[in-house]
């Protein structure tokens, strides 16, 4: 995280020899992990309904809800700690599903897998947020974008590879040895790293509590399961819950995440686009791959986290070149015109127009959101920025796979979500006086 350095009594000597790889290969499970359960959620025996939806939320929903709290323990405990709990939180709740056979507790695992992951990301970020050298810190943040893009297009092909040979539950045991191994080399090299200073320690475990059961209600609301009018008061109460989560942030000296943020300025409008891209692409991973039955059918789903990377080193290539609004207009309105070419010519074409529109908006995004702030409230933006990003990705599932159910088609679900970005973009059109502030 932002705002903090580290205590460097080992951390060059640990960064010249395996912190890079040791700190990395958790993204990269989180990487595969972003695209795999959304990629095979149809052919997994255990899961049926709306509980596809609830498994891969679950993860996204606790993300979201406790990944600057998992910065916060970082800060109070170190981040080595953090790291190695956080990793064996993380295994335990993977394997768990490879022994049990329901899938409200399949779910349950995904929600703890999901706290586990928080603590992991928010450690890696401040273990590279607080390396000495910038060259250090540039390297580190380099490798970290490209270590989860790998991983995120590996997903749907790893997925589908175990699924086809009938080995699905190696799926939950692979991710928890690999990560059970980590925990073990964090706990011995990085015990002694400590934050020498941090931008806050408090850990709000209410506001974090507050902020998961109004983001699970919300998402209950969007999602197929139950009645219409049981998911419509879902959606409420999850509204009322996150009210009262705002409220509290007002009211506090130093808020979980600062609401008084999101107004919409150029940090609400930056916000909005993270958490649309997010969701463009989360979504699309999953309703691409509803119809999808083997590895070439697959592909396109795969390459999209390729298209996003794409985007990103794209959007450092042209931000000297446009205005910022013109940046996220154009990006959306990409990810709108991929949408509609999956419903009405192909994959193909339509994965490329996603990716590149996700990979330049999440990319402008964050550039702009973290830009826009003085140096003393950039910790605060970077929390903004993760939680959006969270937000969107279980947004992203629970909006398109809702649809899904609801049209029973691809082509329904894409024109409908073609229209929701469409939206957005004039939103945006309508409020580019916020970039000139």
């Amino acid at each position: 995280m932002a705002g903090t350095a580290l205590v460097p009594a080992r951390s060059t000597a640990v960064s010249k020899k395996m912190l890079f790889p040791l700190l990395l290969v958790p993204m990269f499970l989180g990487g595969v992990d972003s695209t795999l359960f959304n990629s095979i959620a149809y052919d997994l025996p255990v899961l049926t309904g709306s509980w596809r939806l609830w498994f891969i939320d679950g993860y996204t929903i606790a993300l979201a809800s406790s990944v600057v709290l998992g910065s916060r323990l970082g800060a109070r405990t170190g981040p080595g700690v953090t790291l190695a709990t956080g990793l064996l939180v993380f295994a335990v709740a993977a394997a768990s599903p490879a022994l049990l056979g329901s899938p409200a507790t399949w779910t349950a695992t995904r929600f703890v897998q999901g706290f586990g992951y928080a603590l992991i990301v928010s450690s890696v970020a401040s273990v590279i947020g607080g390396l000495p050298e910038t060259a250090e810190r540039t390297l580190g943040y380099s490798l970290w974008i490209t270590t989860y893009s790998i991983g995120a297009g590996a997903g749907p092909l790893i997925g589908r590879a175990f699924v086809d040979m009938g080995a699905y539950t190696l799926l939950f045991w692979l991710p928890a040895v690999i990560a059970l191994a980590c925990g073990a080399l964090a706990t011995l090299l990085l015990r002694d790293i400590s934050l020498g200073r941090a931008s806050s320690t408090k850990a709000d475990v209410s506001s974090s509590v507050l902020a998961f059961l109004g983001f699970g209600l919300l998402v209950a609301g969007l999602q197929s399961h139950g009645a219409a009018f049981g998911r419509v008061l879902a959606a409420v109460g999850g509204c009322a819950v996150l009210a009262v989560f705002c409220l509290r942030q007002l009211r506090s000296r130093d808020p979980l995440i600062d609401v008084r943020m999101l107004g919409f300025s150029r940090l609400g409008a930056c916000s909005l686009a993270l958490v649309v891209g997010s969701a463009c692409y989360t979504g699309s991973v999953f309703l691409f791959s509803a119809e999808a039955d083997s590895l070439l059918s697959i592909l396109p789903v795969s390459v999209l986290a390729l298209w996003v990377s794409l985007g990103g080193f794209a959007f450092h290539k042209l931000q000297s070149r446009f205005t910022p609004v013109h940046m996220l207009q154009v990006s959306l309105a990409t990810c709108a015109l991929g949408l509609a070419t999956a419903a009405f010519v192909g994959l193909w074409p339509a994965s490329l127009l996603i990716g590149l529109g996700v990979g330049v908006s999440m990319a402008s995004g964050d550039a702009y959101l973290l830009g826009s702030v003085p140096p003393k409230d950039v910790a605060r933006a970077a929390a903004l920025q993760e939680t959006s990003l969270a937000v969107g990705a279980a947004l992203g599932v629970a909006g398109f796979g809702g649809l899904f159910a609801a049209t029973g088609s691809v082509a329904g679900t894409a024109v409908t979500t073609t229209v929701i970005v469409a939206v957005v973009v004039g939103t945006l059109r309508c409020n580019r006086g916020v970039f000139m502030a």
